[in-house]
């Protein structure tokens, strides 16, 4: 297939799913090939593999129409990942994505909640190939749209990318996490980038009853869609839809160091016949636990017993170690808390709820900066973030 025609494919199969559902929209991604926004050489497969369109086209242009994310760039010495360097003694964990192309079902969904109407104002944080600027150029007009990116090699290769498309939305070299207030103020700010928390500069650059549509999550892997209405006080109100992978915006606060197992001894044995890793790796659960259960990492991990876990708190101060043993699991707990009792009083709670899905769960965001997740309306149980 050509790429023409891969690209076509992909359009009809996101709309025969729902996925695409707006006819503006849906122009803007016919107009707007994924492929033209990709680089040719140095971008990698959700699963690592080396793409390069003038070795191996075929694979290229297959994965380019896969709906998958595609990683465009990776840190190199010198680029930091963070605000933060590791602390001393600890490992850096070596070269990671620093830019990625979205999936294209992630990228339709996100625009689609947004609601782009004729005479909108946008702020895009997070250019990168700029294939989502593209989109919101065609859609609402160069003039409508600012984007900004904290990578200059990334800007100028975005703008040029633009150019050979006939857009020129105004690309700026700035930090996201700021926003962009020359512009301001907009009534709309997207991000291809994750957040924890939405900044204050976001919800003091958008318009009263104007939009914040960006992905948001407490825990790699199980991060949703948020779509927040600003009042323009500085409080906002949202609701979460579906799951979503990102990469993180690079933001102030002190870096989250992933967990890793220190080899401590534990405070406490306990055997289970009942696998407990699977409430981690499910996005359901992951996502509830992430909400309900304060400050905390997990990564997978192999022994000799076979693939386990290990969950810490930030600090590394608190611990579980997960693992198989016989025909059982082992589970380890060290430190001041016990993270795993607080999972099992959270699963309980969570079945006690009836299960819910992350789509029941929504974002409040108070004038004083206060982030709170609740379930079905911001009245109802709430959990501070």
């Amino acid at each position: 297939m050509t790429a023409s025609e891969r690209h076509s494919a992909l359009i009809e199969a996101m709309i025969a799913d729902g996925t695409l559902t707006d006819a503006a929209l849906i122009d803007a991604f016919r107009s707007v090939p994924r492929h033209r926004f990709v680089p040719e050489t140095g971008a990698l497969t959700a699963y690592g593999t080396a793409l390069n369109a003038d070795s191996d086209p075929e694979r290229w242009l297959a994965a380019v129409y896969t709906d998958n994310a595609i990683a465009t760039r990776v840190d190199e010495p010198g680029v930091p990942r963070s605000r933060e360097a590791p602390a001393p003694g600890e490992l850096d964990p070596g070269p990671a994505p620093a830019s990625s192309s979205p999936a294209p079902t992630v990228l339709a969904r996100m625009l689609g909640l947004a609601g782009l109407d004729d005479g909108q104002t946008v702020l895009e944080v997070g250019t990168g190939t700029a294939w989502n600027t593209a989109l919101l150029a065609h859609r609402l007009g160069d003039g409508a749209v600012t984007s900004v990116e904290i990578d200059a090699r990334l800007a100028e290769s975005a703008r040029k990318a633009l150019r050979t498309e006939g857009l020129s939305p105004a690309v700026h070299v700035a930090d996201g996490y700021g926003g962009y207030p020359p512009d301001a103020p907009y009534d709309l700010i997207t991000s291809t980038c994750g957040v924890r928390r939405v900044p204050r500069a976001w919800l003091d650059q958008v318009r009263p009853d104007g939009l914040v549509v960006c992905p948001w999550g407490l825990l790699e892997g199980a991060g949703v869609l948020a779509r927040v209405e600003c009042a323009g006080d500085g409080s906002a109100r949202g609701s979460f839809h579906g799951g979503v992978g990102f990469l993180p915006l690079r933001t102030p606060d002190a870096a989250v160091r992933p967990a890793r197992d220190s080899g401590q001894q534990p405070d406490e044995y306990r055997l289970t016949q009942s696998d407990p890793v699977a409430p981690l790796m499910a996005f359901t659960t992951a996502f509830a636990l992430s909400v309900m259960v304060p400050d905390w990492r997990v990564r997978r991990r192999w022994i000799g017993t076979g693939s386990g876990v290990w969950v810490c708190d930030v600090e590394g101060a608190s611990w579980v170690r997960v693992y198989p043993y016989g025909t059982s699991w082992m589970i380890e707990q060290g430190g001041p808390r016990s993270i795993w009792d607080e999972f099992e009083e959270a699963l309980a709670l969570w079945s006690e709820l009836g299960e819910p899905e992350p789509d029941r769960f929504g974002l409040s965001v108070s004038g004083d900066g206060t982030h709170r997740v609740w379930l079905d309306s911001a009245g109802g149980r709430t959990w501070d973030v």
